[in-house]
Protein backbone atom coordinates (compact mmCIF):
# COMPACT_ATOMS: atom_id res chain seq x y z
CA UNK A 1 0.00 0.00 0.00
CA UNK A 2 1.39 3.37 -0.89
CA UNK A 3 2.07 5.92 1.80
CA UNK A 4 -0.49 8.31 0.21
CA UNK A 5 -3.23 5.72 0.28
CA UNK A 6 -2.43 4.84 3.90
CA UNK A 7 -2.64 8.52 4.95
CA UNK A 8 -5.92 8.86 3.04
CA UNK A 9 -7.40 5.91 4.89
CA UNK A 10 -6.30 7.33 8.24
CA UNK A 11 -7.80 10.72 7.37
CA UNK A 12 -11.06 9.11 6.28
CA UNK A 13 -11.15 7.06 9.49
CA UNK A 14 -10.55 10.08 11.71
CA UNK A 15 -12.78 12.63 10.00
CA UNK A 16 -15.79 10.65 8.80
CA UNK A 17 -18.97 12.09 10.43
CA UNK A 18 -20.04 8.64 11.64
CA UNK A 19 -18.46 7.11 14.71
CA UNK A 20 -16.09 4.24 13.86
CA UNK A 21 -14.95 1.67 16.41
CA UNK A 22 -12.53 -1.17 15.71
CA UNK A 23 -13.20 -4.13 18.03
CA UNK A 24 -11.25 -7.29 18.66
CA UNK A 25 -12.80 -10.75 18.76
CA UNK A 26 -13.95 -10.13 22.36
CA UNK A 27 -15.59 -6.89 21.27
CA UNK A 28 -13.06 -4.72 23.08
CA UNK A 29 -12.29 -1.35 21.57
CA UNK A 30 -8.96 -1.15 19.76
CA UNK A 31 -9.44 2.15 17.94
CA UNK A 32 -12.07 4.94 17.99
CA UNK A 33 -12.23 7.84 15.60
CA UNK A 34 -13.03 11.45 16.56
CA UNK A 35 -16.77 11.14 15.89
CA UNK A 36 -17.00 8.04 18.11
CA UNK A 37 -15.08 9.74 20.93
CA UNK A 38 -17.39 12.78 20.78
CA UNK A 39 -20.49 10.60 20.60
CA UNK A 40 -19.43 8.37 23.55
CA UNK A 41 -18.03 11.27 25.51
CA UNK A 42 -14.68 9.65 26.22
CA UNK A 43 -11.04 10.30 25.30
CA UNK A 44 -9.13 7.82 23.17
CA UNK A 45 -7.09 6.34 26.05
CA UNK A 46 -10.26 5.88 28.12
CA UNK A 47 -11.86 3.87 25.34
CA UNK A 48 -9.08 1.50 24.37
CA UNK A 49 -9.49 -1.99 25.80
CA UNK A 50 -13.03 -1.43 27.10
CA UNK A 51 -15.80 -3.80 26.05
CA UNK A 52 -18.32 -1.96 23.94
CA UNK A 53 -21.22 -3.33 26.00
CA UNK A 54 -19.95 -1.28 28.95
CA UNK A 55 -20.50 1.87 26.94
CA UNK A 56 -23.57 0.69 25.04
CA UNK A 57 -25.46 -1.63 27.41
CA UNK A 58 -28.38 -1.62 24.98
CA UNK A 59 -26.16 -3.13 22.23
CA UNK A 60 -26.30 -6.86 21.70
CA UNK A 61 -23.12 -8.28 20.18
CA UNK A 62 -23.85 -10.18 16.97
CA UNK A 63 -23.17 -13.82 16.41
CA UNK A 64 -19.76 -14.47 14.85
CA UNK A 65 -19.75 -13.26 11.27
CA UNK A 66 -17.69 -14.26 8.31
CA UNK A 67 -16.18 -11.64 6.09
CA UNK A 68 -18.45 -12.76 3.24
CA UNK A 69 -21.64 -12.06 5.20
CA UNK A 70 -23.39 -8.70 4.76
CA UNK A 71 -23.11 -6.08 7.46
CA UNK A 72 -25.61 -6.26 10.31
CA UNK A 73 -27.56 -3.07 10.98
CA UNK A 74 -29.95 -2.00 13.72
CA UNK A 75 -31.12 0.95 15.81
CA UNK A 76 -31.03 1.37 19.56
CA UNK A 77 -31.97 3.99 22.10
CA UNK A 78 -28.90 4.83 24.18
CA UNK A 79 -28.93 6.54 27.54
CA UNK A 80 -25.21 7.05 27.81
CA UNK A 81 -22.79 8.93 29.99
CA UNK A 82 -20.36 11.68 29.05
CA UNK A 83 -17.63 10.98 31.56
CA UNK A 84 -19.49 10.97 34.86
CA UNK A 85 -22.36 13.15 33.61
CA UNK A 86 -25.43 11.54 32.01
CA UNK A 87 -26.14 12.47 28.39
CA UNK A 88 -29.47 13.05 26.82
CA UNK A 89 -31.13 10.01 25.35
CA UNK A 90 -29.89 9.36 21.84
CA UNK A 91 -31.04 7.20 18.98
CA UNK A 92 -28.12 5.37 17.33
CA UNK A 93 -27.91 3.33 14.18
CA UNK A 94 -25.33 0.58 14.74
CA UNK A 95 -23.77 -1.22 11.78
CA UNK A 96 -21.37 -4.14 12.23
CA UNK A 97 -18.80 -5.03 9.57
CA UNK A 98 -16.95 -8.35 10.09
CA UNK A 99 -13.15 -8.48 10.09
CA UNK A 100 -11.00 -11.62 10.17
CA UNK A 101 -10.10 -10.97 13.82
CA UNK A 102 -12.90 -8.70 15.04
CA UNK A 103 -15.51 -6.10 14.00
CA UNK A 104 -15.80 -2.60 12.69
CA UNK A 105 -18.79 -0.88 14.31
CA UNK A 106 -20.24 2.21 12.66
CA UNK A 107 -22.31 4.53 14.87
CA UNK A 108 -24.64 7.11 13.31
CA UNK A 109 -26.48 9.54 15.57
CA UNK A 110 -30.14 9.59 14.43
CA UNK A 111 -31.42 11.64 17.36
CA UNK A 112 -32.15 14.83 15.34
CA UNK A 113 -33.75 12.83 12.55
CA UNK A 114 -35.85 10.88 15.06
CA UNK A 115 -36.96 14.11 16.69
CA UNK A 116 -37.98 15.53 13.29
CA UNK A 117 -39.84 12.34 12.44
CA UNK A 118 -41.60 12.38 15.82
CA UNK A 119 -42.57 16.01 15.30
CA UNK A 120 -43.89 15.21 11.83
CA UNK A 121 -45.89 12.28 13.20
CA UNK A 122 -47.30 14.51 15.92
CA UNK A 123 -48.20 17.21 13.41
CA UNK A 124 -49.79 14.61 11.14
CA UNK A 125 -51.85 13.24 14.02
CA UNK A 126 -52.79 16.77 15.07
CA UNK A 127 -53.83 17.68 11.53
CA UNK A 128 -55.83 14.48 11.12
CA UNK A 129 -57.56 15.09 14.45
CA UNK A 130 -58.23 18.70 13.49
CA UNK A 131 -59.74 17.71 10.14
CA UNK A 132 -61.69 14.83 11.66
CA UNK A 133 -63.24 16.96 14.40
CA UNK A 134 -63.51 20.24 12.50
CA UNK A 135 -67.00 21.79 12.48
CA UNK A 136 -66.38 23.02 8.93
CA UNK A 137 -66.17 20.86 5.82
CA UNK A 138 -62.57 20.20 4.76
CA UNK A 139 -62.00 18.45 1.46
CA UNK A 140 -58.65 17.64 -0.16
CA UNK A 141 -58.70 17.53 -3.97
CA UNK A 142 -56.09 16.98 -6.65
CA UNK A 143 -55.47 19.22 -9.65
CA UNK A 144 -58.20 17.36 -11.57
CA UNK A 145 -60.56 18.35 -8.74
CA UNK A 146 -61.10 14.73 -7.70
CA UNK A 147 -61.70 14.16 -3.98
CA UNK A 148 -58.71 12.79 -2.06
CA UNK A 149 -60.10 13.22 1.49
CA UNK A 150 -63.55 14.04 2.85
CA UNK A 151 -64.05 14.83 6.53
CA UNK A 152 -67.22 14.14 8.62
CA UNK A 153 -68.27 17.81 8.47
CA UNK A 154 -68.28 17.59 4.66
CA UNK A 155 -70.53 14.54 4.97
CA UNK A 156 -72.92 16.50 7.21
CA UNK A 157 -72.87 19.54 4.95
CA UNK A 158 -73.28 17.89 1.55
CA UNK A 159 -74.88 14.56 2.45
CA UNK A 160 -72.28 12.29 0.80
CA UNK A 161 -70.32 9.74 2.81
CA UNK A 162 -66.55 9.65 2.42
CA UNK A 163 -66.91 6.37 0.50
CA UNK A 164 -69.36 8.02 -1.93
CA UNK A 165 -67.18 11.10 -2.38
CA UNK A 166 -63.67 9.65 -2.67
CA UNK A 167 -62.24 9.84 -6.19
CA UNK A 168 -65.22 11.72 -7.63
CA UNK A 169 -65.15 15.22 -9.08
CA UNK A 170 -65.95 17.82 -6.43
CA UNK A 171 -67.60 19.91 -9.15
CA UNK A 172 -70.09 17.17 -10.02
CA UNK A 173 -70.69 16.38 -6.37
CA UNK A 174 -71.60 19.86 -5.15
CA UNK A 175 -72.36 21.85 -8.32
CA UNK A 176 -74.32 19.39 -10.55
CA UNK A 177 -73.65 19.09 -14.28
CA UNK A 178 -75.12 22.39 -15.49
CA UNK A 179 -76.86 25.58 -14.43
CA UNK A 180 -75.67 28.81 -12.81
CA UNK A 181 -74.13 27.07 -9.77
CA UNK A 182 -72.01 24.82 -11.99
CA UNK A 183 -71.00 27.78 -14.15
CA UNK A 184 -69.84 29.70 -11.08
CA UNK A 185 -68.04 26.61 -9.72
CA UNK A 186 -66.16 26.15 -13.02
CA UNK A 187 -65.12 29.80 -12.96
CA UNK A 188 -63.96 29.46 -9.34
CA UNK A 189 -61.98 26.30 -10.21
CA UNK A 190 -60.29 28.12 -13.09
CA UNK A 191 -59.44 31.02 -10.81
CA UNK A 192 -57.96 28.62 -8.23
CA UNK A 193 -55.74 26.99 -10.88
CA UNK A 194 -54.64 30.40 -12.10
CA UNK A 195 -53.99 32.08 -8.75
CA UNK A 196 -53.26 29.06 -6.55
CA UNK A 197 -55.92 30.02 -4.03
CA UNK A 198 -59.41 31.50 -3.98
CA UNK A 199 -61.92 32.77 -1.41
CA UNK A 200 -65.56 33.46 -2.22
CA UNK A 201 -69.10 33.38 -0.85
CA UNK A 202 -71.29 31.28 -3.09
CA UNK A 203 -73.92 28.54 -3.34
CA UNK A 204 -73.44 24.77 -3.62
CA UNK A 205 -75.76 21.79 -3.87
CA UNK A 206 -76.38 18.99 -1.38
CA UNK A 207 -76.93 15.37 -2.31
CA UNK A 208 -80.72 15.88 -1.99
CA UNK A 209 -80.59 18.77 -4.47
CA UNK A 210 -81.14 21.54 -1.92
CA UNK A 211 -79.01 24.68 -2.05
CA UNK A 212 -76.58 25.66 0.69
CA UNK A 213 -74.87 29.03 1.11
CA UNK A 214 -71.15 28.59 1.79
CA UNK A 215 -67.93 30.51 2.14
CA UNK A 216 -65.28 28.64 0.12
CA UNK A 217 -61.58 28.97 0.85
CA UNK A 218 -59.30 26.93 -1.44
CA UNK A 219 -55.64 26.75 -0.39
CA UNK A 220 -52.79 25.15 -2.38
CA UNK A 221 -51.20 21.85 -1.40
CA UNK A 222 -47.53 21.48 -2.36
CA UNK A 223 -45.20 18.48 -2.10
CA UNK A 224 -41.47 19.23 -2.40
CA UNK A 225 -42.31 22.56 -3.99
CA UNK A 226 -44.71 21.10 -6.56
CA UNK A 227 -48.38 22.11 -6.57
CA UNK A 228 -50.40 18.88 -6.35
CA UNK A 229 -53.89 20.00 -5.29
CA UNK A 230 -56.01 22.05 -2.91
CA UNK A 231 -57.53 21.99 0.53
CA UNK A 232 -61.09 23.25 0.06
CA UNK A 233 -62.70 24.58 3.25
CA UNK A 234 -66.48 25.08 3.12
CA UNK A 235 -68.07 27.15 5.90
CA UNK A 236 -71.85 26.67 6.07
CA UNK A 237 -73.47 30.12 5.96
CA UNK A 238 -77.08 28.87 5.92
CA UNK A 239 -77.87 29.99 9.45
CA UNK A 240 -75.97 33.24 8.99
CA UNK A 241 -77.74 33.84 5.66
CA UNK A 242 -81.12 33.21 7.30
CA UNK A 243 -80.23 35.65 10.08
CA UNK A 244 -79.13 38.18 7.47
CA UNK A 245 -82.40 37.76 5.55
CA UNK A 246 -84.36 38.13 8.79
CA UNK A 247 -82.36 41.26 9.61
CA UNK A 248 -83.09 42.69 6.16
CA UNK A 249 -86.80 41.89 6.54
CA UNK A 250 -86.76 43.49 9.99
CA UNK A 251 -85.05 46.59 8.60
CA UNK A 252 -87.60 46.78 5.77
CA UNK A 253 -90.41 46.63 8.33
CA UNK A 254 -88.73 49.34 10.41
CA UNK A 255 -88.22 51.46 7.29
CA UNK A 256 -91.87 51.05 6.27
CA UNK A 257 -93.01 51.97 9.78
CA UNK A 258 -90.65 54.97 9.77
CA UNK A 259 -92.07 56.09 6.43
CA UNK A 260 -95.61 55.68 7.79
CA UNK A 261 -94.71 57.66 10.90
CA UNK A 262 -93.09 60.35 8.75
CA UNK A 263 -96.17 60.50 6.55
CA UNK A 264 -98.46 60.74 9.57
CA UNK A 265 -96.27 63.55 10.90
CA UNK A 266 -96.45 65.33 7.55
CA UNK A 267 -100.23 65.01 7.64
CA UNK A 268 -100.35 67.24 10.70
CA UNK A 269 -97.16 69.30 10.34
CA UNK A 270 -95.41 71.19 7.54
CA UNK A 271 -92.33 69.32 6.31
CA UNK A 272 -89.75 71.88 7.58
CA UNK A 273 -91.37 71.73 11.02
CA UNK A 274 -91.51 67.92 10.96
CA UNK A 275 -87.82 67.77 10.01
CA UNK A 276 -86.89 70.01 12.94
CA UNK A 277 -88.92 67.85 15.33
CA UNK A 278 -87.17 64.69 14.08
CA UNK A 279 -83.83 66.38 14.75
CA UNK A 280 -84.81 66.75 18.42
CA UNK A 281 -86.14 70.29 18.59
CA UNK A 282 -89.18 70.27 20.87
CA UNK A 283 -90.41 73.88 20.94
CA UNK A 284 -90.78 75.60 17.57
CA UNK A 285 -92.24 79.10 17.29
CA UNK A 286 -91.81 81.40 14.28
CA UNK A 287 -93.21 84.72 13.16
CA UNK A 288 -94.32 85.31 9.58
CA UNK A 289 -94.87 88.92 8.49
CA UNK A 290 -97.35 88.28 5.67
CA UNK A 291 -99.44 85.19 4.92
CA UNK A 292 -103.01 84.50 3.82
CA UNK A 293 -105.23 82.43 6.13
CA UNK A 294 -108.38 80.60 4.99
CA UNK A 295 -111.21 79.09 6.99
CA UNK A 296 -113.85 76.92 5.27
CA UNK A 297 -116.93 75.57 7.04
CA UNK A 298 -119.53 73.07 5.79
CA UNK A 299 -122.84 74.89 6.16
CA UNK A 300 -125.60 73.11 8.13
CA UNK A 301 -123.44 69.98 8.36
CA UNK A 302 -124.42 69.55 12.03
CA UNK A 303 -127.99 68.84 10.89
CA UNK A 304 -126.73 66.34 8.30
CA UNK A 305 -124.67 64.60 10.98
CA UNK A 306 -127.67 64.33 13.28
CA UNK A 307 -129.75 62.68 10.55
CA UNK A 308 -127.13 60.13 9.38
CA UNK A 309 -125.02 57.40 10.91
CA UNK A 310 -121.51 58.13 12.14
CA UNK A 311 -119.86 56.00 9.38
CA UNK A 312 -121.80 57.92 6.71
CA UNK A 313 -120.84 61.26 8.23
CA UNK A 314 -117.20 60.22 8.48
CA UNK A 315 -117.19 59.02 4.87
CA UNK A 316 -118.50 62.36 3.58
CA UNK A 317 -116.00 64.35 5.68
CA UNK A 318 -113.19 62.13 4.45
CA UNK A 319 -114.18 62.68 0.82
CA UNK A 320 -114.43 66.45 1.29
CA UNK A 321 -111.22 66.94 3.26
CA UNK A 322 -109.23 64.52 1.09
CA UNK A 323 -110.15 66.58 -1.96
CA UNK A 324 -109.08 69.75 -0.07
CA UNK A 325 -105.73 68.11 0.84
CA UNK A 326 -105.13 67.31 -2.81
CA UNK A 327 -105.90 70.89 -3.82
CA UNK A 328 -103.48 72.34 -1.25
CA UNK A 329 -100.73 70.06 -2.59
CA UNK A 330 -101.45 71.04 -6.18
CA UNK A 331 -101.48 74.78 -5.43
CA UNK A 332 -98.43 74.82 -3.14
CA UNK A 333 -100.19 75.96 0.02
CA UNK A 334 -100.62 74.19 3.35
CA UNK A 335 -103.34 72.59 5.36
CA UNK A 336 -103.12 73.64 9.00
CA UNK A 337 -105.84 71.50 10.59
CA UNK A 338 -109.45 70.40 10.57
CA UNK A 339 -111.83 71.34 13.39
CA UNK A 340 -114.98 69.26 13.22
CA UNK A 341 -116.47 70.14 9.84
CA UNK A 342 -114.19 73.16 9.35
CA UNK A 343 -110.93 73.27 7.38
CA UNK A 344 -108.05 75.71 7.92
CA UNK A 345 -105.29 76.39 5.38
CA UNK A 346 -102.55 78.99 4.91
CA UNK A 347 -100.43 80.27 2.04
CA UNK A 348 -96.92 81.70 2.27
CA UNK A 349 -95.98 80.03 5.55
CA UNK A 350 -93.37 77.25 5.43
CA UNK A 351 -93.51 77.44 1.62
CA UNK A 352 -92.74 81.15 1.16
CA UNK A 353 -94.25 82.81 -1.93
CA UNK A 354 -95.13 86.39 -2.77
CA UNK A 355 -98.39 85.40 -4.54
CA UNK A 356 -99.79 83.59 -1.47
CA UNK A 357 -103.05 85.57 -1.60
CA UNK A 358 -103.57 84.63 -5.25
CA UNK A 359 -102.84 80.96 -4.50
CA UNK A 360 -105.31 80.97 -1.60
CA UNK A 361 -107.97 82.65 -3.76
CA UNK A 362 -107.51 79.88 -6.33
CA UNK A 363 -107.82 77.32 -3.51
CA UNK A 364 -111.04 78.91 -2.20
CA UNK A 365 -112.67 78.88 -5.65
CA UNK A 366 -111.57 75.25 -6.26
CA UNK A 367 -112.82 74.14 -2.82
CA UNK A 368 -116.24 75.68 -3.42
CA UNK A 369 -116.55 74.05 -6.85
CA UNK A 370 -115.39 70.68 -5.49
CA UNK A 371 -117.95 70.67 -2.65
CA UNK A 372 -120.81 71.63 -4.98
CA UNK A 373 -119.82 68.88 -7.43
CA UNK A 374 -119.50 66.32 -4.64
CA UNK A 375 -122.93 67.28 -3.29
CA UNK A 376 -124.46 66.63 -6.69
CA UNK A 377 -122.71 63.25 -6.96
CA UNK A 378 -123.85 62.16 -3.50
CA UNK A 379 -127.24 63.85 -3.84
CA UNK A 380 -126.87 65.60 -0.49
CA UNK A 381 -126.83 69.32 0.34
CA UNK A 382 -123.17 70.29 0.59
CA UNK A 383 -122.23 73.97 0.77
CA UNK A 384 -119.25 75.96 2.01
CA UNK A 385 -118.78 79.28 3.72
CA UNK A 386 -115.21 80.57 3.30
CA UNK A 387 -113.35 83.46 4.94
CA UNK A 388 -109.87 84.85 4.16
CA UNK A 389 -107.52 87.47 5.56
CA UNK A 390 -103.86 88.41 4.95
CA UNK A 391 -101.36 89.65 7.52
CA UNK A 392 -98.76 88.59 10.09
CA UNK A 393 -99.09 85.41 12.15
CA UNK A 394 -97.15 83.36 14.66
CA UNK A 395 -96.91 79.62 14.06
CA UNK A 396 -95.43 76.80 15.99
CA UNK A 397 -95.66 73.43 17.71
CA UNK A 398 -95.14 72.52 21.35
CA UNK A 399 -94.65 68.81 21.97
CA UNK A 400 -96.48 67.08 24.77
CA UNK A 401 -98.31 63.81 24.48
CA UNK A 402 -99.43 64.88 21.01
CA UNK A 403 -97.94 67.17 18.40
CA UNK A 404 -100.19 70.09 17.45
CA UNK A 405 -99.21 72.70 14.87
CA UNK A 406 -101.21 75.88 14.93
CA UNK A 407 -101.32 79.55 13.94
CA UNK A 408 -102.32 82.41 16.17
CA UNK A 409 -102.63 86.15 16.02
CA UNK A 410 -105.11 88.77 14.85
CA UNK A 411 -104.85 87.58 11.23
CA UNK A 412 -106.16 84.13 12.23
CA UNK A 413 -109.02 85.62 14.26
CA UNK A 414 -110.00 87.99 11.44
CA UNK A 415 -110.01 85.16 8.84
CA UNK A 416 -112.26 83.15 11.16
CA UNK A 417 -114.61 86.12 11.52
CA UNK A 418 -114.76 86.48 7.73
CA UNK A 419 -115.96 82.86 7.51
CA UNK A 420 -118.55 83.21 10.28
CA UNK A 421 -119.86 86.53 8.84
CA UNK A 422 -119.90 85.20 5.29
CA UNK A 423 -122.66 83.81 3.09
CA UNK A 424 -123.46 80.30 1.86
CA UNK A 425 -121.24 79.35 -1.12
CA UNK A 426 -119.49 82.69 -0.67
CA UNK A 427 -115.81 83.55 -0.25
CA UNK A 428 -115.63 86.45 2.18
CA UNK A 429 -112.47 88.62 2.04
CA UNK A 430 -111.00 91.49 4.00
CA UNK A 431 -109.76 94.64 2.37
CA UNK A 432 -106.16 93.41 2.83
CA UNK A 433 -106.81 90.36 0.62
CA UNK A 434 -108.76 92.45 -1.89
CA UNK A 435 -105.83 94.82 -2.26
CA UNK A 436 -103.49 91.91 -3.12
CA UNK A 437 -105.91 90.40 -5.68
CA UNK A 438 -107.37 93.52 -7.29
CA UNK A 439 -107.05 93.51 -11.07
CA UNK A 440 -106.78 89.70 -11.36
CA UNK A 441 -110.06 88.60 -9.79
CA UNK A 442 -113.66 89.74 -9.75
CA UNK A 443 -115.32 90.88 -6.53
CA UNK A 444 -118.55 92.08 -5.02
CA UNK A 445 -118.15 94.95 -2.58
CA UNK A 446 -120.04 94.19 0.65
CA UNK A 447 -119.50 97.67 2.01
CA UNK A 448 -119.00 98.06 5.75
CA UNK A 449 -119.83 94.95 7.74
CA UNK A 450 -119.95 94.93 11.52
CA UNK A 451 -117.59 92.15 12.56
CA UNK A 452 -117.78 90.78 16.08
CA UNK A 453 -114.74 91.82 18.08
CA UNK A 454 -113.46 93.98 15.21
CA UNK A 455 -116.12 96.57 14.58
CA UNK A 456 -117.08 97.82 11.10
CA UNK A 457 -114.87 96.46 8.29
CA UNK A 458 -115.10 96.86 4.55
CA UNK A 459 -115.29 93.37 3.03
CA UNK A 460 -115.69 91.71 -0.37
CA UNK A 461 -116.99 88.49 -1.88
CA UNK A 462 -114.65 86.75 -4.28
CA UNK A 463 -116.57 85.85 -7.47
CA UNK A 464 -113.88 84.43 -9.73
CA UNK A 465 -110.90 85.22 -11.90
CA UNK A 466 -110.88 88.11 -14.38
Amino acid sequence: MSDLLRRAQLALFEHTPDGVLVLDAQHRILEANGAARRLLGERDEALRGRPLVELLPEWTPPEPLSTEEPALEGELVWRGMAGSAPQATRVLRVRCLPLPEGLVVLLRDLTAQAEVEATLRQQKEYYESLVLNSPVAIVTINLRFNVVSWNPAAERLFGYTAKEAMGRSILRLVASDEGPIRKEADNTAGEALKRGRVQTVTKRLRKDGSTVNVELLALPVTVEGEHVGFIAIYHDLTELHEMYEQELAHRRIIERERERADQLLLNILPKPVADRLKQGQRIIVENFPDVTVLFADLVEFTRFAAEHSAPDVLQVLNMVFSSFDQLTDELGVEKVKTIGDAYMAVGGLSLPREDHAEAMAALALAMRDEVLKLGEQLQIPLHLRIGMHSGPVSAGVISGKKFAYDLWGDTVNTASRMESHGVVDGIHLTEAVHAKLEGRFRFKDQGLVHVKGKGPMRTYLLLGKE
